[in-house]
């Protein structure tokens, strides 16, 4: 067989941390000598520094890539590297890699004396490559049982970019004041006073609070990802598993974050009618009488005068598949006076409902789960239980333990909740109580029929020009 005269020299380090790459010099420069014994002429070094090549990573490997397309296109016609290790670490990889090689008959070698021309010595390079493989499977074991080790010592993982309530470079362990007594002003705001985190966003901005990762002003999502986040509770968590609470200062309790969980999760569920940013008080609710379609409204301005307006637009779909019409164009403010009414008569006859004690107490039931782990965690440190007897009843304990305490937070928020006054909140009419005012319009009337009333009338419709449908009001079949 002819020598190549184009080998490519593939040189790879897991980790170099301080970017010298004198490890992939070093495999260079072994893998050059190699060359220059047999006789072989490199035509390209394919370096790839900081790189891990294991069953764990789930980095990419480009250059890997492009050295076996140009083995492929025959830009070069051998491969030389300083061990199969530095190849890869996964044994599918390797196959894959032996695969190529025989159907492009391309030559390879390894400053180690691997040989594949013959079955003996794929086969010895196969067993290496199992090797490797296992080597970075039990370097993992040992890495995630250290982990766990330190989790159950009540140390959360560290890494990442600095979290809201938490010192830039703590790790976690010291709190910032000012941002941990942010974090408890809103857990009491959306708790007990029923605000919502678009409230708590306003408060932390009007403070002149800003997001740790871009100093941005909050919304309602980066404020939903803070209290989200179980470290802020102090709960340590291994591969999404509640494993203990933690041994450093965090801004809630247990008890506390918990109680913020249930009062974002009830403000969960699908949104209503009335969600999102509008600008109108019934926009969304109004369908045109012909045609079904929900219509639009905005300001015009006529002959200098400005007004708002509600009319069906003709590309608008339909509640039948259709366009809409275009038929009703209607000025918006007599509809919204009408409306307005009907919302108020029927808030003066609702009358505020006791509340409900808490259907169960089930502080025992979670006072006999921590009594258990307790004892399950000292005869696992006397040596009385083996880690993986240790670690599936723990998990179990953990799971039944947080299904208790989120139904006790539950009822913690159902208490510490009072009636809200909906007429009160109803007759705020600042914009920033538009959301309220909608879900309150949501909660009496479900659509709003609104018919064409001509053109050039002085005085004002008549009350049958629009059609209110009350919610669990049924249409018959011909829509009406």
């Amino acid at each position: 067989m002819a020598k190549p005269k184009r080998v490519g020299i593939y040189v790879r380090i897991s980790k170099d941390r301080k970017g010298q790459e004198l490890g992939i010099q070093r495999q260079e420069k072994a893998c050059r000598e190699l060359c220059e014994r047999l006789g072989w002429g490199v035509l390209k070094v394919y370096p790839e520094n900081d790189t891990s090549a294991s069953t764990t990573s789930k980095r990419k490997r480009p250059v890997y890539t492009q050295m076996l397309r140009d083995a492929r296109e025959g830009l070069i016609d051998g491969i030389v590297v300083y061990s199969i290790d530095r190849l890869t670490r996964r044994i599918a990889e390797l196959t894959h890699f032996l695969e190529v090689q025989k159907e492009h008959g391309f030559s390879f070698a390894t400053t180690e004396g691997e040989d594949t021309a013959t079955a003996n010595g794929r086969m010895i390079l196969t067993i290496k490559g199992a090797v490797a493989q296992q080597e970075t499977e039990r370097m993992s074991e040992r890495i995630n049982g250290s982990l766990l080790q330190r989790r159950e010592k009540g140390k959360p993982h560290a890494g990442g970019s600095r979290l809201f309530g938490f010192k830039e470079g703590s790790n976690l362990q010291k709190l910032e004041p000012k941002e941990a007594d942010a974090i408890r002003l809103g857990a009491r705001m959306l708790t007990d006073e029923q605000k919502t985190p678009g409230d708590v966003a306003r408060a932390w901005n009007e403070e002149g609070l800003r997001t740790p990762e871009a100093g941005t002003a909050w919304d309602i999502q980066k404020v939903k990802r803070v209290y989200r986040s179980e470290r802020i509770g102090g709960i340590v968590t291994y591969k999404g598993q509640d494993i203990g609470d933690s041994i450093y200062p965090h801004p809630l309790t247990r008890q506390e974050w918990e109680n913020v969980q249930a009062a974002l999760d009830a403000r969960s569920r699908p949104a209503g009618k009335g969600a999102g940013k509008r600008k109108h008080l019934y926009s969304g609710f109004l369908k045109c009488g012909h045609c079904q379609s929900t219509m639009r409204i905005q300001w015009a301005t006529i002959q200098g005068r400005t007004f708002r307006r509600t009319f069906c637009h003709s590309g608008q779909v339909g509640a039948g598949g259709e366009r809409g019409c275009g038929k009703v164009n209607r000025r918006y403010d007599w509809i919204e006076e009408r409306l307005n009414a009907v919302v108020k008569a029927a808030l003066m006859k609702r009358r505020p409902q006791p509340q409900t004690a808490p259907a169960e107490d089930v502080s025992e039931e979670i006072k006999v789960l921590e009594e258990r782990i307790r004892g399950l965690r000292g005869r696992w440190k006397e040596g009385g239980l083996e880690d993986e007897d240790y670690f599936d009843s723990l998990t179990h304990l953990r799971s039944d333990l947080q299904t208790l305490r989120a139904r006790e937070a539950a009822a913690v928020v159902r208490e510490s909740r009072t009636e809200t006054d909906a007429l009160a909140v109803w007759r705020d009419e600042d914009m920033q109580n538009l959301e309220r005012r909608r879900a309150i319009v949501a909660s009496v009337i479900s659509s709003v029929d609104v018919y064409s009333v001509g053109r050039g009338r002085k005085k004002p419709p008549e009350p049958d020009s629009i059609t209110i449908w009350p919610v669990g009001a049924e249409r018959d079949a011909s829509g009406a």
